[in-house]
This record gives structure tokens, sequence and C-alpha cells, in this order.
């Protein structure tokens, strides 16, 4: 009798010695009379040590060109939103280059992660817009809360005292908001699905740079840095200045 040979081969991110086709083998196989030859293959990703596939070129060229899209138009209306605001141009462009900043930083930090321990090649396709979206929304509230009270301070003093008080005086909030958003996002990680589990630590990461680093640091160092001309062209953070110079 005539014999057969079939070729089973894993479903994506598995192997050759995945429980399902083994039982396909042992039932195939099992008695004297079969006739059936079974090999089990794994793809060429597995052999050469990797958990997935690479993707297609041309889908990782659209996911990159919407990915800069998409965090392009929230930036601008972050910007614009900002603008109105504040009612200024170079503080708003300051706060939202912190926020692209503290975005390509989770993504960064979150790449290398994956790849170096967990052996990932790339993260889920959706989970950087997900997460840039998201981080940049949450960095929007941030920016208004942090940089309104430094406008309201500069109100009626110098703007150097005023970026020293304002931080003081909105940190125990960012911080409690920052933590308690960072675990929530975290526990995301609870669900057994990869994207699930990349989402939950790139939103963490991000929740916490901006804590404890962008907002609290980095923000007021560039105000600072561009002085007054922060405010320009309104003259918010001159008027400070005017009103302690009339207090004398």
């Amino acid at each position: 009798m005539a014999r057969s040979t079939l070729l089973l081969y894993p479903g994506a991110g598995s192997s050759r010695d995945h429980s399902s086709l083994v039982r396909v083998e042992t039932t195939l196989t099992a008695g004297r009379g079969s006739t059936v030859d079974v090999q089990r293959h794994d793809f060429p990703y597995r052999r050469e040590g990797r958990k997935a596939p690479d993707r297609a070129p041309k889908l990782m060229a659209s996911i990159r060109d919407d990915l800069v899209r998409i965090v392009t138009a929230v930036l601008l209306v972050n910007l614009v939103l900002l603008i109105i605001f504040l009612r200024a141009l170079i503080a708003p462009v300051l706060l939202v280059a912190a926020s692209a900043l503290s975005v390509a930083a989770a993504l960064g930090i979150s790449t290398w992660v994956f790849q170096t321990f967990f052996g990932y090649g790339q993260l889920t396709y959706f989970v950087p817009f997900a997460a840039g979206v998201l981080l940049v929304s949450l960095g929007s509230d941030y920016n208004v809360y942090v940089a309104g009270r430094m406008w309201q301070e500069a109100r009626v003093r110098p703007l150097r005292e005023a970026l020293r008080i304002a931080p003081a005086r909105t940190a125990a909030a960012v911080r409690t908001a920052g933590i308690t958003l960072a675990a929530s996002f975290g526990l995301l990680a609870i669900v057994d699905v990869r994207a699930f589990r990349e989402l939950a630590f790139t939103m963490a990461v991000g929740i916490l740079l901006d804590t404890f680093f962008v907002r609290t640091l980095l923000v007021p160092s560039l105000v600072s840095l561009f002085g007054e001309l922060s405010g320009w062209p309104g003259s918010t953070l001159a008027r400070g200045r005017t009103v302690a110079l009339d207090g004398e």
C-alpha cells in the first residue's frame, strides 16, 4: 500500500514542538497499519531563534508613515490649543516639543526592552499609534495645568520666582496623578496578550517620564532658558516684573 507524507507547520509565533502538532502526529501514525508519514517543521525565522516573522516591507512603511501623520496632527492640535490658552507662541512650541520628546523616549525604551529581554523583533503595529496619541493627550493636560500655574504666578512676580514657586505648588498633584495613571495602565499587563503588555509598559514608562522629568524639570528649565521671550508676543511674563518694580 502506498504511503503518503504530511508536512505540519506551526502557527505564527509557535514551534514544531507545539502540543497540537504532536497530537496530530501521534494520532495519524498510531498503529502498525498507518500509511502516513508525518513531518513537523519550523519556519525559517524559528530556526534562526526569532519568535516572530519579519513584517512585510510595505506594511512597515505604511505603519511608519501613518504614525508620523497621526502624531503630527495630534501635536498640531495641541499646539493651537496651547497658543490660545497661553496667548503666546514660543512657550507652546517648547511644551509640544517636550511632549514629543517624552513620547519618543517612551517608545524607544519600550522597543529596547522588548527586543533585548523578550526577543521581539518589533512592537505590535498598533501599539505606537495608541501609546503616542494617549501620551500626547495626557501630556496636554499636564501642559495646561503646569504652564497655566506658571503663567498665573508670573502675573504677580518675576518669572524666575514664578518658576520656583509654580512647580513646587503643582508637584504633589502631578506626582499623585502620574503614579495613579501609570499604575492603572500598568494593570493592562495582567491580560495575557502580547500587545496589551507592550501598551501597558509603554504607557507606564511614558507617564512616569512625563511626571518626574518632563513636567517637573525639563519644562521649567526651557521656560527659564528662554525667559520672558517664552511669552512672546503676549505680555503676561513681563507683567510680573513690572508689578515687582512698582512694588519697590
